[in-house]
């Protein structure tokens, strides 16, 4: 009786085995980040009542409203902290520090971000860009608090020397001309360079995270992937482009 036992749980052992062996690459490949793409953006502009969905390379002013909307393809964890032009860094998602943070993100999932009420913003701040790094993570990470270092305090910004014109946004001159619009083809969604620095908040997950991306325009805005050879944890930027 002992050995039909044993002999039944040793049967069931490898059933169990051989059903986790059969399921778990079916889940795996259904988080296959490049089969669908990672994220999309879209950036909105308020006017009164109405919201549009605005070009990303747009050079924008101090006084206008606008947020971004993420979809999310995979399921993950979101992050996204902005430089401003001041030098100064703000958590936009999540906004809640520590284990409570709601930044879990689902497939066909709408973000909005910064992670306030409706998500809307008012530009502000120095002639620039702001940078805005976005990082996606497949299990949840710890970003410490924003801390703004002294070269970076209020009254040193108030002393600062104005940016290099070649660190300004510029109008391209043949967009203009034929639509009256001012976009600065450097502005909106890109990767991040191998070398380029990160706020300090990201320090420790930067090393580590991918940086290589394939943009794709999906109409409204850009559909943003892993380039085949990376993996999660991956980071890219949102540069946005305004004047005073």
């Amino acid at each position: 009786m002992s050995q039909a036992r044993s002999h039944f749980s040793q049967c069931m052992w490898l059933y169990a085995l051989l059903l986790v062996l059969v399921v778990e690459p079916a889940r795996l490949e259904s988080q296959n980040t490049n089969s669908a793409g990672l994220i999309s953006i879209r950036l909105e502009q308020k006017n009164g009542d109405s919201t549009k969905t605005v070009q990303q390379n747009k050079v924008f002013h101090n006084g206008d409203i606008l947020r971004f909307r993420l979809t999310s393809r995979i399921a993950g964890y979101l992050y996204v902290v902005d430089k401003g032009s001041s030098g100064q860094t703000t958590t936009l998602f999540p906004i809640a520090a520590g284990a409570g943070a709601q930044n879990r993100i689902e497939p066909d999932q709408n973000i909005v971000v910064p992670a306030i009420g409706d998500g809307w913003f008012e530009v502000s701040g120095p002639s620039g860009f702001d940078t805005i790094y976005i990082l996606v993570s497949a299990t949840p990470i710890l970003i410490p608090p924003a801390a703004l270092p002294e070269s970076q305090s209020p009254e040193n910004r108030q002393n600062a020397a104005p940016l290099p014109s070649n660190l300004l946004p510029r109008c391209d001159d043949q967009i203009f001309k034929a639509r009256g619009d001012c976009v600065d083809p450097s502005a909106g969604a890109a990767p991040l360079p191998p070398d380029a620095p990160v706020p300090r908040e990201l320090v420790p997950f930067a090393k580590s995270a991918a940086r290589d991306i394939i943009l794709t325009d999906d109409g409204d805005g850009v559909s943003v992937k892993p380039a085949p050879s990376a993996k999660l944890p991956l980071i890219y930027t949102f540069r946005l482009a305004h004047l005073q």
